[in-house]
C-alpha cells in the first residue's frame, strides 16, 4: 500500500504529461494556430478570467490572439462544453442537447414574443414614467447621479412585471435599488469564476440562508431570489397539478386562467415533459430571463445616453424625430409609429453595435456535420464534428472592414442605401445567431 501511494504522484504526472503531449501533437486540432499553452490546459483561460487584472480579461486576451492568428485559431483542449454550462443547464439557455434545447426554448418563446410584449406596452410605459420622475428631480436640483442604478432598476421592474405579474418596487425604493445594483456586480462578477468551476453554484445554493450572509450578503441575496422563484414556482405547479388532476381543482384552474399569464404559468402550461416543469428548473429559467432581460437592457441604455450626448448633433436630431411623435412629454406613442421613425432606429442599432451586451464567446456545435473554414487567401481549414466553435461578437462589430470609422458613434452609417444597410445589418448580431440566439430579442 505505501508503494502505491508513493507512486500515486508519479502516476499523476506521467498522465498529465501524456495528455499534454496528446493535445500539443496528437489531437484532432492540433494543427490549428493558437499559443500552445491554450491549447494545453484550460489554466491559461482561468489565469486570464480569474486573476490577472482582478479577472474578466480573457475577452481582451482573445483580441490579442486575433491580432496575432488573424481568422481563425485554436483554444483550450477541447473544450468542455458540458462542464462550461453546467450551472445553467437547466435552462434553455444552457441547454447542450439540441432536442431539448428546443423544447425548453419553444416554452417560452411565445410568451417572450414581440406580439406578446406589445400587450404589456402600457405597464411598460407607466414605469418609464416612474424612471422620468426620478430623472426629473436630479434635473431640478441640480445633483449629480449615477443613471446606471436607474435603467438598471428601470428594467428589472418592467421584466419582473412581465415575467412574475408583480414589481419589486425597486424605483421606489433606494435601499433595494441599491441593494438590487450590488446584487447584479456580484453576479457579473462571480460569472468567470462560475464558467472555470461549475460546481461552484450548486455548491453555493447549498449553504445555510444565515451562513451566506456572513460570508457574502451581496450573494445571499442572489440566493433569496432564487428560493422565492423556487417557491412560487412551487405554488404554480401546485395549481397547475390540482387543476389537471382533480375536478375540485376547477376554482384553481379558473383563477389562473382569470389572471394575467405570467413566466411560471407559460412553462407550466406548455407541452414540455414533468421533469422540466420542476420548481428548481422553472425558477433557474425565469431567474435567467430577468437577469438577462434587466443587465443587458442597462448596459444598451447606458451607451445611448453618452453617446447621444457627447457626439455633437446627435441630440438634437433625435430630439427632433421624437417630437414629431411626441407631442406633449406624456405622449406614448405606438410602437408601430416608434419603428418606422428611421433615425431613432439608426440611434437603436448603432447602441447595440458599440454596447454589445455579450463580451464572452458563446460556442456552437454541429453534432454530426464537419465544418469547413476557409480563409481569403484559400487556407481552408477543417473543424471536426462535435467541435465546439464560437465567435467574437464584440471584434466583428468593431471590424473596420464592415463598419468604418467603428470606434466612434455614427447612426448615419444605418441611413445608407438599402443595400449597404443589408451588408452592416447581415453582421449586426449582438442577440447571437440562429437556434441559439436570444429568445427575447424582439
Amino acid at each position: 500500500m505505501m508503494i502505491s501511494i508513493v507512486y500515486l504522484p508519479i502516476f499523476g504526472l506521467a498522465y498529465a504529461a501524456a495528455l499534454v503531449v496528446y493535445r500539443l501533437f496528437l489531437h484532432p486540432l492540433a494543427k490549428f494556430p493558437g499559443p500552445k499553452i491554450a491549447a494545453a490546459t484550460k489554466w491559461y483561460e482561468f489565469y486570464h478570467d480569474c486573476v490577472k487584472g482582478g479577472g474578466g480579461q480573457f475577452s481582451y486576451e482573445i483580441d490579442r490572439m486575433h491580432n496575432r492568428y488573424e481568422d481563425i485559431f485554436r483554444l483550450s483542449k477541447y473544450f468542455d462544453l458540458e462542464d462550461m454550462v453546467a450551472e445553467t443547464a437547466a435552462q434553455a439557455f444552457g441547454t447542450v442537447d439540441h432536442y431539448i434545447h428546443r423544447q425548453r426554448r419553444a416554452a417560452v418563446k411565445t410568451f417572450v414574443s414581440k406580439k406578446t410584449v406589445k400587450t404589456f406596452q402600457s405597464s411598460i410605459c407607466s414605469t418609464v414614467g416612474l424612471l422620468c420622475r426620478e430623472f426629473n428631480l436630479f434635473a431640478a436640483t441640480g445633483e449629480t447621479f449615477e443613471c446606471g442604478t436607474y435603467f438598471l432598476s428601470w428594467a428589472t421592474d418592467s421584466v419582473a412585471k412581465y415575467l412574475e405579474n408583480s414589481t419589486y418596487g425597486l424605483l421606489d425604493d433606494s435601499r433595494r435599488r441599491q441593494d438590487w445594483q450590488e446584487t447584479i456586480a456580484q453576479v457579473v462578477e462571480l460569472t468567470p469564476l462560475v464558467k472555470q468551476f461549475p460546481f461552484f453554484m450548486p455548491f453555493v445554493l447549498k449553504v445555510p440562508g444565515w451562513l451566506m450572509q456572513i460570508l457574502s450578503p451581496k450573494m445571499n441575496r442572489v440566493l433569496l431570489m432564487h428560493k422565492r422563484m423556487r417557491s412560487t414556482a412551487r405554488h404554480y405547479l401546485s395549481l397547475h397539478t390540482s387543476a389537471a388532476k382533480q375536478a375540485t381543482g376547477a376554482e384553481n384552474s379558473n383563477h389562473a386562467s382569470n389572471s394575467k399569464i405570467d413566466a411560471y404559468r407559460a412553462i407550466l402550461s406548455s407541452t414540455l415533459p414533468e421533469i422540466d416543469k420542476q420548481p428548481d428548473r422553472v425558477a433557474q429559467e425565469v431567474l435567467t430571463l430577468l437577469v438577462g432581460g434587466s443587465a443587458t437592457t442597462m448596459r444598451v441604455m447606458l451607451r445611448i445616453v453618452y453617446h447621444v450626448n457627447s457626439t455633437p448633433g446627435v441630440l438634437s436630431r433625435l430630439t427632433k424625430t421624437l417630437d414629431a411623435v411626441m407631442t406633449t412629454p406624456t405622449t406614448d406613442p405606438e410602437l408601430e409609429v416608434l419603428e418606422k421613425q428611421e433615425y431613432l432606429g439608426a440611434v437603436v442599432k448603432e447602441s447595440l453595435r458599440i454596447a454589445t451586451a455579450l463580451t464572452a464567446r458563446l460556442p456552437l456545435v454541429s453534432p454530426s456535420k464537419t465544418l469547413l473554414y476557409a480563409k481569403d487567401d484559400g487556407t481552408e481549414w477543417v473543424i471536426p464534428a462535435g467541435t465546439p466553435t464560437s465567435m467574437s461578437i464584440s471584434r466583428l462589430h468593431m471590424d473596420p472592414d464592415i463598419y468604418v470609422d467603428p470606434y466612434n458613434f455614427r447612426p448615419d452609417r444605418w441611413l445608407g442605401k438599402p443595400a449597404q444597410r443589408a451588408l452592416l445589418e447581415k453582421y449586426l448580431v449582438p442577440f447571437g445567431r440562429g437556434a441559439r440566439m436570444c429568445v427575447g430579442q424582439k
